[in-house]
Order: C-alpha cells, then sequence, then structure tokens
C-alpha cells in the first residue's frame, strides 16, 4: 500500500485492487513466465497474455533505452494492421502521445476515451482519432530497478472498455513481466557476449600473421565494447618497457611512438600487478600518465593484462565509451575473457612468426653461403637470380646492376624465367625490367609493389599492360650504403604479395648487395695490387734513367697504359719565358706554348694548384676550343693533375678521353696523381741532369776552345813566322827571277834562253806561293760579323761549287731556321769547303749529299752535310781538323782547319761522324739574340 499525499488518498498496490481470480491468474501466468528464459518466447507470452485478460484489439511490446523517451525497439505486436514489427509503420497505426507520455513520465495510463480526455486535449492528432480508430488505450510502463526499459500498450477502437480492475492487472502483470524480461534479456546479452566473443577469439586465433592479429584485436575490442580507441602494448625484448604494438582510433590505425616503463601509468599498473582496471575518469587517477593523448583526449579507460602461462606479456586498452554508460564489472568480464584467446593468438603469431623467420633465415643462409663462394660480380648476380627465383617460386625476376667504382657502366638486366612459364615474351619482359630499374628504382627501405592490394601507378600501368605483367615487386640493391640496382619479381597473372614474400625478397636483395660489396671490394685490392705494381715498375723505369725525353716518353707509356686514354700530354713550365710548353705527347705532332696567364684546363690546373675532372668539355668555360680546332684532336673528357716537386709546380700532365667513351672517375684522378708524384721526381731529377750536363758540356766546349784557340795561337804563330821566313826567301827568289827575266829580255843569250822556261815557273811558284801565305794569314785575323742567313750562304757556296752529273744534292730546308750572326764570306767559304770536300770524293763513283737545315731544341740552326761516299779514313778521323791533315791526295790540310776556325770565330759549334758508308758534318750556329 502507498500513500498519494498530493490527493490525501492511500493507494493500494495492484496485486491488492484485484479480484481473486484475477489474482490466480497473475501467479499463474508469473509462474509460466519465470520458466521461460527464451527472450522472444517470452515478449510473445507476455502480450498475448495482455491481450487475453484486458480484452484489447491490438497490443504493443516496446522496449526503449532508458535515457530516452522515444520506442527504440518493437519487441512484440498483436492485432490488425500490427503484423510486422516495423517500428515506423506500427507508430502510425498507435497513439504515439500516449506511448511517449509513459516513456517520459513513468506511470500508468488509462484512457476511457481518447478525444475526450483532458491530460491529451491538443496532443492528440487528427489521424489518431479518426484513421487509427483509438478510443480506449491502457498503458504501463515495463521497469526494472525503477528504470523504464519499454512499455506495454493495448487499445480498442470503442470508448469505456477498460476500466481500473484491467490497469491494476496490467499493471501488477507488468511488473513481473519487466523483471522476466530483465532476465531475459540479461541471459540473452550474455548469449550473445559469449557468442560474440567466441566468434572474435576464433576469428583472431585462426591468424597467424602478427600485425593482422594485433590490428584484429584492437578492431573486435573497438566495436565490442562501443570505444572510441583500443591499443595494445606488448613488452619489448629486454621486458622493460611497453611499447605499442598496434592501435586503432575511429576505425583507423594509428601509431604511438612513446614507450612506457613497465611499472608507468595505468597501462604500466596493470602489467606490474597481473590485474585488470577500469577508470572513469582518468584525470582524477594518480597513476594516469597521460600515454596515449594523441589527437584525442582521453576520458576513460579499461585496461586488463595479457598473460600466458603466469606471466604478463602486455595489456590490452580500451578508451571513452561511447555510450552514456561507463565502464563496469561485466566489461572488464568481457574484456578479460576475450584477451586469453587474444593473448593466445598474438602467442600463436609469434611462434609463427618466428617459424617464418626460421624458414627464411635457413633460405637466405643457403643463398648466402651459395652467394660467398663465389667473388666473380657477374657469377654473383646470376646466381642470385636464380636464388631468388627458386625461394619465392614466382614465374619471372630479374636483376640489373650499376657498376658501383664507375657508376657508369651498367651490366645488362638478367632475366630469370622458371620452367613453363612463357607468358610475357623474354623481349617485352626485358623492355620492362629496363623501364623499372631505370625510372622506378626505389631508395632505401622503399619497395615498389603492384598486386591485387596495391594498384600501379597511372603512368606506369600502360607498361604493364603492355607486357602483359599483372604483378610485380622492385626492391633496390644497396652497396656501401648508395642503390645500386635493384631486385625485380614478375607474375603474369593477379597475384598479392604476402609479407613473408617481401620480406625474404628485401633479405635476398640485402644479401646480393653484401656479396656484391665484397666482390667490389675483390676487384678493388685486385686492381689497387696491379696498380701499385704497375706504378711500382714505372716508378723503376722513371728513375732509372736522367734523359728527359726517355723520362717523357715512360710518362705518356705508362698513362696510357694505366688509365686506358686515348691521348696524353706532358706541360712543363719554361723558366725563362714563364710559359707552360707542351714538351711529349703522344700524338708527338702538336706545338702549343701557353703565354702567362695560362689559359685552358692545363693552364687552371698549373695556376690553382689543384686537379681537374671534366666529363663533358663543352660544358666548361675552361676548355680551349681553339687547341681542338688547330689540331684536329676532339676532347670530349680531361684529367689534368699537377706536376709537383717540394711543393713547386713544374708542369702538368693531362689525358684526353679514355677509350671506349668511358667517363673519368676519382679513382683514375687518384691514379694519376699517384704517378705523377714518380713523375714529377723523374722528371726534376732528369732537368738537374740535364742542365748539368749542358753546363758540362759549356764548360768542356769552352775548355776545348780554349785550347784550341791557344792552339791556333801557337800554331799561328809558328805560321806567321814561316810565313815571315818564307816570305822573305820566296820574295828574294822572286826578285831573282824578275831580274833574270829582264836581263833575259835585255840581253837573250843562249845561256839565259835555255832557263827562261824554268824562271817562268820559278816566278809563278813564287807568286803562288806569296798567294798561299796570304790565305794562311788571313784567317787568323778578325772580321766584322753581322746577322746573316744561313740559306743565302748555302745558296751561294751550292753555286760555287763545281757539281759533277753523278753527284746530285736534296736540299731540306727549314722554315724556322733563325738568323745567326756571322760573316757571310767566311760562313760561304765553310759550307763551300765541305761541299767541295764530298763532291771530289764521289766525283769518280757518283752519290747523293743531303743537305738539311732546322732550329734544334735549343733554338740553334742546325745545318747537316750528309754523303754516301767512301768516308774518312779512320786513322785521320780524330786529326781530321787539325792543319796539314788531309784525306785527299795532295791535299794540304788547310781546308777542315780553316772551317772549324771560322764556326768557332762565330761561337759555334762542329762535329761529324763518318762510316764507310758516308759522312755526316753538322754545323751548329747560335742566333742573334743568344749571341749578343
Amino acid at each position: 500500500m502507498t500513500i498519494d499525499v498530493m490527493n490525501k488518498r492511500t493507494v493500494l498496490a495492484p496485486e491488492q485492487n484485484m479480484p481473486l481470480e484475477r489474482l490466480k491468474s497473475l501467479y499463474e501466468l508469473i509462474r509460466r513466465m519465470n520458466s521461460v528464459v527464451d527472450l522472444p518466447d517470452l515478449l510473445e507470452f507476455v502480450i498475448d497474455r495482455a491481450l487475453n485478460l484486458t480484452g484489447g484489439r491490438r497490443g504493443l511490446l516496446l522496449l526503449a533505452d532508458s535515457q530516452q523517451d522515444a520506442p527504440q525497439q518493437v519487441a512484440a505486436v498483436r492485432g490488425d494492421e500490427l503484423e510486422k514489427k516495423d517500428l515506423e509503420r506500427i507508430l502510425k497505426f498507435v497513439s504515439t502521445t500516449v506511448i511517449t507520455d509513459v516513456l517520459k513520465q513513468g506511470e500508468t495510463r488509462l484512457v476511457l476515451d481518447l478525444p475526450t480526455d483532458q491530460r491529451y486535449e491538443g496532443r492528440t492528432s487528427r489521424d489518431t482519432l479518426q484513421f487509427k480508430s483509438v478510443r480506449s488505450v491502457l498503458a504501463v510502463p515495463l521497469k526494472t530497478q525503477s528504470r523504464p526499459v519499454g512499455l506495454i500498450y493495448i487499445d480498442h477502437p470503442r470508448k469505456s472498455v477498460f476500466g481500473q480492475d484491467e490497469l491494476d492487472f496490467l499493471d501488477a502483470f507488468a511488473s513481473q513481466a519487466a523483471q522476466a524480461i530483465h532476465r531475459a534479456r540479461q541471459h540473452q546479452r550474455q548469449i550473445d557476449e559469449l557468442t560474440q566473443l567466441n566468434e572474435l577469439s576464433r576469428s583472431v586465433v585462426k591468424v597467424l600473421d602478427l600485425n593482422e592479429v594485433l590490428t584484429r584485436i584492437v578492431t573486435e575490442v573497438t566495436r565490442m565494447l562501443n570505444v572510441e580507441a583500443s591499443s595494445v602494448l606488448l613488452l619489448d625484448e629486454t621486458a622493460s618497457y611497453l611499447e605499442f604494438a598496434t592501435s586503432v582510433h575511429q576505425g583507423r590505425r594509428v601509431k604511438f611512438p612513446t614507450r612506457l616503463k613497465k611499472d608507468e601509468g595505468i597501462a604500466g599498473w596493470v602489467m606490474s600487478h597481473g590485474e585488470p582496471l577500469f577508470v572513469n575518469d582518468v584525470l582524477a587517477d594518480t597513476r594516469w600518465f597521460g600515454e596515449v593523448e594523441t589527437g584525442f583526449v582521453t576520458q576513460s579507460l579499461l585496461c586488463v593484462p595479457l598473460q600466458m602461462d603466469g606471466r604478463t606479456v602486455g595489456v590490452l586498452e580500451a578508451l571513452n565509451k561511447k555510450s552514456p554508460h561507463r565502464f563496469d564489472q561485466s566489461d572488464i568480464t568481457l574484456l578479460s575473457a576475450f584477451a586469453a584467446s587474444a593473448t593466445i593468438a598474438i602467442e600463436n603469431a609469434r611462434l609463427f612468426h618466428e617459424a617464418r623467420q626460421a624458414r627464411q633465415l635457413r633460405a637466405l643462409n643457403e643463398i648466402m653461403l651459395k652467394l660467398s663462394s663465389t667473388l666473380d660480380l657477374h657469377k654473383i648476380l646470376t646466381e642470385g637470380l636464380a636464388q631468388t627465383g627458386s625461394a619465392l617460386k614466382i614465374g619471372a625476376a630479374a636483376i640489373s646492376m650499376v657498376h658501383p667504382p664507375t657508376q657508369t657502366n651498367l651490366l645488362s638486366t638478367r632475366i630469370f624465367r622458371e620452367p613453363g612459364f612463357e607468358s610475357p615474351p623474354q623481349a617485352q619482359l626485358s623492355q620492362l625490367a629496363g623501364h623499372l630499374f631505370s625510372n622506378w628504382l626505389p631508395a632505401g627501405d622503399d619497395i615498389l609493389m603492384v598486386d591485387t592490394a596495391h594498384p600501379a601507378p597511372a603512368e606506369l600501368a600502360g607498361n604493364l599492360a603492355a607486357a602483359g605483367v599483372a604483378a610485380l615487386t622492385l626492391t633496390p640493391i644497396e652497396v656501401n650504403g648508395n642503390v645500386s640496382g635493384g631486385l625485380l619479381i614478375f607474375s603474369s597473372t593477379p597475384h598479392s604479395y604476402s609479407l613473408e614474400e617481401i620480406s625474404l625478397l628485401s633479405g635476398i636483395s640485402r644479401i646480393i648487395g653484401l656479396a656484391t660489396q665484397n666482390a667490389i671490394i675483390h676487384m678493388q685490392a685486385q686492381e689497387q695490387t696491379i696498380h701499385l705494381k704497375y706504378l711500382n715498375e714505372i716508378g723503376g723505369l722513371l728513375t732509372s734513367s736522367l734523359e728527359l725525353d726517355h723520362v717523357l716518353r715512360v710518362i705518356i707509356e705508362g698513362v696510357n697504359a694505366l688509365l686506358q686514354t686515348e691521348l696524353t700530354s706532358v706541360f712543363l713550365i719554361d723558366e725563362e719565358t714563364n710559359e707552360l710548353v707542351l714538351r711529349y705527347s703522344t700524338r708527338g705532332d702538336a706545338d702549343i706554348r701557353l703565354p702567362a696567364p695560362w689559359q685552358g684546363i692545363a693552364g687552371w690546373v698549373a695556376t690553382h694548384d689543384q686537379p681537374a675532372l671534366v666529363n663533358n668539355t663543352q660544358s666548361d668555360a675552361r676548355h680551349l676550343r681553339q687547341i681542338a680546332v688547330e689540331t684536329g684532336y676532339q676532347a670530349h673528357s680531361i684529367l689534368c693533375v699537377p706536376l709537383k716537386v717540394e711543393g713547386q709546380i713544374i708542369g702538368v700532365v693531362e689525358v684526353l678521353n679514355k677509350t671506349g667513351g668511358q667517363q673519368f672517375t676519382e679513382t683514375h684522378q687518384s691514379l694519376l696523381v699517384a704517378l705523377t708524384k714518380w713523375a714529377a721526381i723523374a722528371l726534376h731529377n732528369a732537368r738537374l741532369f740535364d742542365e748539368r750536363v749542358q753546363a758540362y758540356r759549356r764548360l768542356s766546349d769552352e775548355q776545348q776552345r780554349r785550347i784550341a784557340a791557344e792552339t791556333r795561337g801557337a800554331m799561328a804563330a809558328i805560321i806567321l813566322d814561316m810565313a815571315h821566313t818564307m816570305n822573305n826567301v820566296v820574295g828574294a827568289i822572286r826578285a831573282w827571277a824578275l831580274s833574270l827575266e829582264y836581263a833575259l829580255q835585255d840581253t837573250p843569250q843562249a845561256t839565259l834562253a835555255e832557263h827562261a822556261k824554268a824562271i817562268t815557273q820559278i816566278l809563278k811558284n813564287t807568286e803562288e806561293a806569296l798567294r798561299l801565305m796570304s790565305n794562311m794569314t788571313g784567317p787568323l785575323e778578325q772580321v766584322a760579323v753581322a746577322p746573316v742567313d744561313v740559306h743565302r750562304c748555302l745558296a751561294a757556296a751550292v753555286k760555287s761549287c763545281w757539281w759533277p752529273d753523278n753527284v746530285h744534292l736534296l736540299p731540306t730546308y727549314g722554315k724556322n731556321v733563325p738568323p745567326v750572326e756571322a760573316n757571310s764570306e767566311r760562313l760561304e767559304a765553310v759550307f763551300h769547303n765541305l761541299l767541295s770536300n764530298a763532291i771530289q770524293v764521289m766525283a769518280g763513283t757518283g752519290g747523293e749529299i743531303e743537305l738539311t737545315t732546322h732550329r734544334n731544341a735549343d733554338g740553334w740552326a742546325e745545318i747537316t752535310i750528309a754523303d754516301n761516299g767512301p768516308g774518312i779514313p779512320p786513322e785521320i778521323r780524330e786529326r781530321i781538323f787539325n792543319p796539314g791533315v788531309s784525306g785527299k791526295n795532295g791535299g794540304l790540310g788547310i781546308g777542315l782547319w780553316l772551317v772549324e776556325t771560322f764556326i768557332h770565330q762565330f761561337n759555334g759549334q762542329i762535329n761529324f761522324t763518318s762510316t764507310e758508308h758516308g759522312t755526316t758534318f753538322t754545323v751548329k750556329l747560335p742566333p742573334v739574340e743568344m749571341a749578343k
């Protein structure tokens, strides 16, 4: 019994107002309701009995959310036009006004005549009164623990059909029905949760990929508990930190970089204590660490441990429940049950992952053993490609590698095909592979994948379609940290590459990269050994000679052999003129002198004391294109390094165009620098030696000149004394001869007449002797000198000589012969004497005289007169320039003595070589500027 204070009346419970018969019926219905546990059957039973006991025409049992006034679910219906449980349709045939009022107020309603009921005056629609035909209404709420969970609604088209007895009975019946429905719903919910839990457990346990397992766990937790986000945190390998293995927020995977100590935050507390925990206000909990504050605000948190064999391996979290209800013990029970299955799934996935890793490691180990058994780069690539096809069981694979030392020589793309893999054709595969390696090779850990889950980029789709390729994966091959090639697998049919396949392919790529790196190191070591050996040999050759031309020749040959270049040149700095002069080159036909400031790449290197590596001369402003025009040789690439001795630049070595069209690299530069260190020392030594030799020669020549001058002076004194004496004697004889001649003319006596002929001959001989004395003493006197054209003196000497028909002159005059400081008459006499001697020797047998002039390396005029006669007799060769020594019968031996005397007067040099096949005289005269 209850008291209605406002109306000051006593309100009896429905059971107390009920007749005995109805009360018995009520108890019987309660007993029967308690025996029904299937929720749908119970709901049907309740609505059927309510209609039967009240006499209603239509009945409706609605279930609603306790926080909303509106009905949410049609549980059971009976009566005309209410056959289907369609809430929207059903509400068109019942009084929604009454239903809303009951759910909102939580009180029973008895309506005798709806149109005249003051409680709903103005609120009832015209459709309800006319179209729906609702007059009498019974409506009672269904409550559990004072919480409305629904209502029973019964109506009739006639008024005053229901009375207080029906209302009391229905109210009492509804109270017991609500309890039964609540128990049935809990029972059904438990069944649903267990079913769902079983399905979820099966869904995660049957997956063996760890990432997919983790993703499914958090996804199902988010759906099962209706939360905003969920996460799995696992212990790291050190068992010291919790790491976010995976997280889902609003249906999307997110990454949390935060690492928690295993006893830090709420997750750490659950981890360290091994107990589940829910916190509906994290800000009020001192254990809250804010570990998941990324992109949203955490309000509530449920966390359970992931345990296996008595040890905690991680935690499972759910954050921010979406429904108005907060986390409770039932959520802990549900999540803990699911966590048990999740832990098993995680451990199974880990074991499978470890087993898969073991298989991969065995396969990779076998591949590594095979690839490490050779250091031949081509064998490594071929074997690596075959092992890729064998390990992955794919249709076709391709590999490509750029030669790392040069980064220019692309090793040909290789294609591997499994037996039976006939499509697409080899040519199309090769073309596609070349395109991919050239334009699509990824960097670092990235891969290019095209399969059923990863569509091809638009710009690549056409190429794949043309080649008949439906799926592919391209991974880079790194050598020394740089992408130097790629490994590619094909499929002509649609395929989805698994994580295991991708991981194995990446592992093979790394092994090929390491094997390639080892092969390259071996090749480089071999090359370095060969280079060092060759450099040592070149160094030995360079330092074994002090002849400058020989050293230059060895440098050129060494550079060409070591670097395999088309052209090598050595430029040296002329200290007197400060010109950069080409001293020697492979072609040997260029005459290049670069005045200061030095131009070109060679000049830049000599000026800046830095090497220059230019693989495109057309784009380098330092390149002198005019030299290419003048020499007729086009340089596409140039490598130039300085020649230095004790920090002083003495020149440069320049190499042009590697053979085969390849480019120069830093390796080539290093080799050339190493070689030029030897070359610079050798050149410096050779130049020092050459300077010493030249100085010695000058000293020796000066000494010989002085000795010759002293000898000539002494001989000249003797000759002058002899000439004076002979001149006196012959003068007396001449006077006597003249007297006799005059006497003979005056008195021609017979005795004198007999000697007239002898007297005349004596006179002639005397005059000839006097002329000879004059010739002997004349050259000993100094004469004036002036610039003389060598060719003009030669022409005069040739013209003055007697040329028999069987002796031929072969002149070869150089264009750059300088003028010399000399006396033209005496220089002409020198040439006349040398030519006459040669002509007289060959007059009987005939022959040729080669007359050659040129400017030698020292800048002197050099004249060579060579004949093919019998040569100078060996016994007089060493004394040929002494006076009185002659190779001709009856010769006086004065001519060559005069020749040497005149040449020395002009500060020149003369030497000869003679064999039984001919004699060559070489005259060297300094130019005017040197003579001064």
